[in-house]
């Protein structure tokens, strides 16, 4: 690189050297800037009109001749060879002394090595025009300086993963991914660096973070880009090939432990029927298990898969959704689509699907959903939670991420068992309190969830939030006597029985509500999976998992009192005590004797 060159790429100035000098005033900084960036000769109206747009003096013209023979005072009192040349088109700088050149002459061709592009980003040392003032600042001009430099960044993280530098891939992806929170080039490139780095827990942490900022902010699913990311990248050391693009690898299992039959069993299932609706507690990974089987679908018969995540109706009105139901319908017949329902409500869900079946689109289609989706033909899956085993075993290797180099001493071991049992077997929670041992050592983490479990996930970390954000939904989705019925079950620290539920339980402030109304009640949380059936010696009986039970009582049981859902006499005064103090009513006859 020349000893002296204009530099625009951070801070305005004459670069000698490896010394920066400024003009002390910020037109002529300006001014050096606006010439230093410009490609061509830049014409005075256009010089005029970035430097006084709010405050132009009496005569424009005269003042910008006044500014220029300033300028080239200045590089004549620094001894540069740097000149400013007058032509009938305007004013430029001499060719090729600007950090703005040299980036792209490193950068141009598609060729370019990873050691160009790293030495092109190396020009950079900030925002562009760092110290011009804004009202002297061409916006549009920063804007497309920082675009290219964006674009040469993921250009260089996809270079270092063909060369198989996963560490500097995601050292160069992941301000980026900060920085442009809803770029999804960048998160996509991220997610592969990641893996490759043997993070998958992080890749997949990212995946959820912007699935779920694209839907909030913006109101769409994730695009191509970022799904093929997902699906290819979910699992084993990757493979690349020539553009750095994770290729065809056996999913493993760290993300989906316990699984494999369940997923078997899901094959079977789409062998026969069209529809099939993954159901489950928020937490279970509903999402994930459909993503998971996706991943394989090729190895299953499916010829391809189309991935579509629903966003808030409100957020993108039903253009939108119209586009991603018309793309899965030109699907090949062979093929599988599977839709993540997201936030959206049950109805809108089934509106979807429906259109699917009478537009003859895939031969498959399988749906995780909050709860069934009540078509004709629909075959329902209830995805269950962990098994001890695989609770523990991805409790530690989530620990393992949470703090490196952290080996759980055999003494620790009962504290690891009653954290998962306290888990209840939901991934999502499992995942969340692993994340709490950067804070807590395993006795007290421990302790906290025994006495609040609730209040100590609430927020604490990304699987925390998605348990939360998934609980959330389906308690916007039920009934006032749904949820007065789901309030009472949830100070219960045992199970229940059909017998146990009375028919004069009320549904607030006293009043008596039908039979028909309870049983209704409890079918509706057990297809939403907030009560677990499963049977005992006795007969069918029923269960809260206590990640969710202990959720209901932190987020919903105060709000419930405000608005009058707990009956005001003496078992209902009981029914809040429990809540409020966290012991246990001690007779579930409390359900049908509050009123």
């Amino acid at each position: 690189m020349s000893e002296e060159y204009v530099a625009v790429l951070g801070t305005v100035g004459l670069m000698r050297d490896g010394v920066l000098h400024t003009p002390r005033a910020p037109l002529l900084r300006a001014l050096l800037g606006l010439l230093g960036a410009g490609q061509a000769p830049l014409s005075p109206e256009y010089l005029m009109g970035v430097l006084w747009r709010h405050d132009p003096p009496h005569d424009p013209r005269s003042a910008l001749h006044l500014a220029m023979s300033r300028l080239r005072n200045y590089l004549r009192a620094n001894g540069t060879q740097i000149g400013i040349t007058t032509t009938d088109a305007g004013y430029r700088l001499d060719a090729g002394r600007t950090d703005l050149v040299l980036f792209r002459e490193w950068t141009a061709g598609s060729g370019a090595s990873f050691e160009a592009l790293s030495r092109a980003l190396d020009l950079w040392r900030g925002r562009p025009f760092a110290n011009v003032p804004g009202k002297r600042c061409d916006s549009r001009l920063v804007d497309v300086l920082l675009s290219e430099r964006d674009a040469v960044t993921i250009r260089a993280a996809r270079a270092a993963l063909d060369q198989g530098a996963a560490a500097a891939a995601v050292a160069l992806a992941e301000p980026l991914c900060h920085a442009e929170s809803l770029d999804e080039a960048a998160h996509a490139v991220l997610i592969e660096a990641l893996v490759a780095a043997g993070r998958q827990g992080a890749a997949a942490l990212v995946y959820d973070e912007i699935r779920r900022r694209l839907a909030a902010e913006l109101g769409i699913g994730p695009g191509t880009l970022l799904r093929q990311a997902h699906l290819a990248c979910l699992d084993e050391p990757p493979r690349h090939d020539g553009r750095g693009a994770c290729r065809a690898r056996r999913p493993a299992t760290d993300h989906l432990l316990g699984r494999q039959e369940e997923l078997a069993r899901m094959a079977e299932l789409l062998a026969g029927h069209r529809v099939v609706t993954i159901i489950g507690p928020p937490g279970v990974g509903k999402a994930s298990f459909a993503a998971r089987f996706a991943a394989d679908a090729a190895g299953r018969g499916f010829a391809g898969v189309h991935h579509v995540r629903l966003a808030e109706p409100a957020a993108h009105g039903p253009e939108q959704e119209g586009i991603q139901v018309q793309e899965a319908v030109q699907e090949p017949g062979d093929s599988m689509l599977v839709i993540d329902s997201g936030p959206c409500a049950s109805g809108r869900v089934r509106g979807v699907v429906e259109r699917l079946i009478r537009e003859r689109g895939p031969r498959a289609v399988l749906v995780a959903a909050v709860r069934p989706l009540g078509i004709s033909g629909e075959v329902i899956w209830a995805l269950r939670p962990l098994d001890p085993a695989s609770a523990e075993l991805l409790f530690r290797r989530r620990a393992g991420e949470a703090v490196p180099g952290l080996a759980l001493a055999e003494r620790e071991q009962p504290y690891v068992r009653e954290l998962c049992r306290q888990a209840d077997g939901l991934p999502a929670v499992v995942e969340s309190l692993a994340s709490l041992l950067r804070t807590f050592p395993p006795r007290e983490l421990a302790r906290h969830a025994a006495a609040n479990l609730g209040a100590l996930i609430d927020g604490a970390n990304p699987p925390a939030a998605r348990f939360t954000a998934g609980l959330d939904r389906v308690w916007h989705e039920l009934t006032a006597p749904q949820r007065a019925m789901l309030l009472r079950l949830a100070v219960l620290r045992r199970d229940f029985g059909l017998e146990d539920i009375g028919t004069d339980c009320t549904q607030e402030a006293g009043r008596p509500v039908e039979a028909g109304t309870v049983l209704n009640s409890l079918v509706a949380l057990v297809d939403c999976g907030l009560v677990l059936p499963f049977e005992a010696g006795a007969g069918r009986r029923y269960r809260l998992l206590d990640p969710i039970r202990a959720m209901i009582v932190h987020r919903y049981a105060a709000q419930a009192a405000l608005t009058a859902v707990g009956p005001p006499q003496a078992g209902g005064r009981a029914w809040w005590d429990s809540i409020r103090t966290g012991r246990p009513v001690s007779e579930l006859s409390l359900i049908r004797s509050d009123c």
